[in-house]
């Protein structure tokens, strides 16, 4: 069963044709571009492809994916410094809401491995304040209503979407022989501490995007992240922020997991491993 596309995504989608001409507005896309790819230069286009490459246009209960990568410190201008490896899952479920747009509701659960043995920690030994600090998993659950609002107006967190201004959905997409990759930057709630910046860019098999009956690609990311300190980190005297560097690969069920990643999930954050519809899990805590 496939999500159903509400008529006003296809209203705002098509009408758009003449806004865009009228203030020079363009999709970026570039590259070797097949002749049988969805018009991007349609917000509605770029709706339907982003829930494809990050989620799924079925009617499915969870798409998640796995990552891993390294976590540094960049004080000032100084060389960013690797602090301490990452490894973690994120799972999204598409919901159509009345007024026509989607939204993403979402789970994250990131934990943190020694940099030399690779062995998961419960606390770390600072290099740079020469502290021992207990880590605590960085996590994230959004329930209906505290997701991300995915319309032909843009991707943003759906409590903060009147705070936000309407910006037609228009994203950078290249095509190379056998690929297709999208770059895309995270929308975050105004007042949160900087800097803070997601930028990410998310691969799919070309045969996969130009085929419409896939509901979900097989994508693949990687993405590059700048945010404060973390609490657990003790650093709020010192300048500078982390700068994080992840890559991943999107799975079809939560038990891909790699086995020692979903045995340590499901002995103390199981609740991270799926959707409860009925469930608020409160607001979403992004510091």
């Amino acid at each position: 069963m496939s999500i159903k596309i509400q008529r006003r995504d296809f209203l705002l989608g098509f009408g758009f044709l003449g806004l865009m001409q009228a203030n020079q507005l363009s999709a970026m896309v570039s590259g070797s571009v097949p002749k049988n790819i969805p018009d991007l230069s349609l917000p509605l286009n770029n709706v339907l492809s982003l829930l494809r490459m990050r989620a799924s246009l079925g009617n499915v209960d969870q798409t998640p994916w796995h990552y891993n990568g390294t976590l540094y410190a960049q004080r000032n201008s100084e060389q960013p410094i690797p602090m301490i490896r990452i490894e973690g899952m994120e799972s999204y479920r598409v919901i159509v809401l009345e007024d026509g747009t989607y939204e993403i509701i979402g789970n994250m659960l990131t934990f943190f491995r020694d940099l030399e043995t690779g062995e998961y920690i419960d606390e770390f030994k600072n290099p740079i304040t020469g502290e021992i600090n207990k880590i605590k998993p960085n996590t994230r659950r959004a329930s209906i209503g505290r997701g991300m609002n995915v319309s032909s107006m843009g991707v943003r967190p759906t409590p903060f979407i009147d705070q936000m201004p309407d910006k037609p959905l228009l994203i950078d997409w290249s095509f190379g022989p056998e690929t297709v990759w999208m770059q895309d930057q995270t929308s975050y709630p105004p007042g949160l501490n900087e800097p803070r910046l997601q930028r990410m860019t998310m691969f799919a098999p070309l045969n996969e995007f130009t085929n419409p009956d896939i509901q979900s690609l097989s994508s693949a990311f990687t993405a590059t992240v700048l945010m404060p300190w973390l609490p657990w980190m003790n650093m709020d005297d010192y300048e500078g922020h982390t700068l994080w560097h992840a890559s991943g690969v999107k799975l079809k069920t939560i038990e891909e997991l790699p086995s020692d990643y979903y045995e340590r999930m499901m002995n103390g954050y199981s609740q991270y491993s799926g959707f409860n519809l009925e469930e608020d899990t409160g607001p979403v805590i992004y510091e």
